[in-house]
């Protein structure tokens, strides 16, 4: 009887285990399946900015936030694309493509600064489930003035640099 007591125990502290594990595993495909989109948004942004020379060359997609609250902001005057000039094509990828990270993931938002000689950099920010009250504060690739210390602690960044 002590014998099968044990094993019954022995199995539940075994499956307890294995749930614990499943939960692991599901949290980090979560995040792995939004920094695979942070990558895909970056990829997507760099594309924007390859098709549209003339407006990186005088700077039009040399745009940052000021917090990830600001959002997309106001939708570009132009709306078809072969009648915009390069500054207003610029304008229209930049708030489609913030767009496109704020319904596709979690917090998503993100900026882009450079230039052609040097090189843009992209940022994509998006919320990290689970990560709240975890490890040293705010994660050091994030430009932290676009963060709040206290209240963005679970903010993930993806960087990505690119030549156009």
């Amino acid at each position: 009887m002590l014998e099968v007591l044990i094993s019954i125990l022995l199995v539940s502290f075994t499956l307890f285990g294995l749930a614990g594990l499943q939960a692991s595993t599901l949290r980090y495909q979560k995040i792995a399946h939004f920094r695979s989109l942070a990558s895909l948004y970056s990829g997507e942004m760099a594309d924007r900015v390859r098709a549209n020379v003339a407006g990186a060359i005088a700077g039009h997609y040399n745009v940052a936030l000021t917090s990830y609250a600001d959002g997309a902001g106001a939708m570009p005057v132009c709306s078809v694309v072969n009648l915009c000039t390069p500054a207003e094509v610029a304008s229209l990828d930049v708030y489609q493509w913030r767009v496109n990270l704020a319904r596709g993931m979690a917090g998503g938002w993100g900026e882009i600064s450079g230039n052609v000689s040097d090189g843009f950099m992209i940022r994509v920010y998006f919320k990290e489930v689970g990560k709240k009250g975890q490890g040293s504060g705010l994660d050091p690739q994030c430009r932290t003035t676009a963060l709040n210390a206290a209240s963005d602690q679970d903010v993930r960044c993806f960087v990505t640099v690119f030549l156009p």
